[in-house]
Order: C-alpha cells, then structure tokens, then sequence
C-alpha cells in the first residue's frame, strides 16, 4: 500500500464525547452491580467483545450491554451486530441478556430484557425502544417473565 493512498481517520469531538459519556455510565452501573453480587466490565475497544459488563446477581448470570442516550428512544439501528450476535447466544444458553439505557433528557434509566426486543432488532426494520414500557430496576427485569 502506498503511504499516500491512506487516509487518516480524524475523531470527532462529538463522538469522543458521547463515548466517554457512555463509558462514564458503564464504570457505574458496574460499581453498583458490584456491591450487590459481582460484576466486571469487558475491556473497551476490544474487537469483538461480547457485550459491556458480565454480572452475577443472586445466582443469576447476566450479559449487560450498556446505552446512553441523549433524549428520545434508543432505535434498533444503535446495535452492532457483534452486540446481537452475543446477547442473543448468552440468552440462549439460559443466562439473562439486559440491555441498561441511561437517557439525558428527560432522566431516565431502564432495563430492557433482550429477549422483549430481540425480534424486533433481528427483524431489521426501522423503530427504537420505547423506554416506559421497561423497569428501572435490574430486580424488576427478573420479575418479568423469562422465557
């Protein structure tokens, strides 16, 4: 490859921003989850990992994959497929896969259990997660039928 056909990838601020914003969230939901049971954050800007934190809570195993948003709902496109691929083989081998949404504006915090939104984003189509049907509570994610 000849140097001069590369060409740089810049970052933008913005994008820095909001990743560090999101990586803010992760570090704290894993320090509460912690202090409850045990929970370890995956390393970020490894390829490939599986999703964000790894927890153990009263004997549940769970695969949590952590969003923060600005304002509005967390649309299906927000997903990699990486993310899809892991969630959906934890929850098949009978772990719990989570999905945590932090919201800015107006403040929110939910808990989505995978397997409520799991067809709509393999689905492909367009839509996002409405964030009031969830419980903002982990607990409240084992009160809902698991299937």
């Amino acid at each position: 490859m000849v140097p001069a056909d590369r060409r740089r990838v810049r970052k933008d601020k913005t994008q820095q921003a909001r990743r560090r914003r999101g990586d803010e969230w992760e570090q704290a939901l894993a320090a509460d989850l912690d202090a409850a049971g045990w929970a370890k954050c995956w390393p970020r800007g490894w390829a490939g990992q599986p999703w964000d934190i790894s927890a153990t809570v009263e004997g549940h195993s769970y695969a949590i994959e952590c969003k923060r948003i600005a304002r509005g709902n967390l649309g299906y496109s927000a997903f990699t497929s990486n993310e899809i691929e892991n969630l959906s083989r934890h929850e098949d081998a009978g772990g719990i896969s989570v999905v945590a949404i932090l919201r800015d504006d107006p403040y929110a915090v939910r808990f989505v259990p995978w397997y409520a939104i799991r067809a709509d984003v393999l689905g492909g189509g367009r839509g996002s997660v409405r964030l009031e049907l969830y419980p903002d509570s982990l607990a409240g994610v084992l009160e809902v039928m698991h299937p």
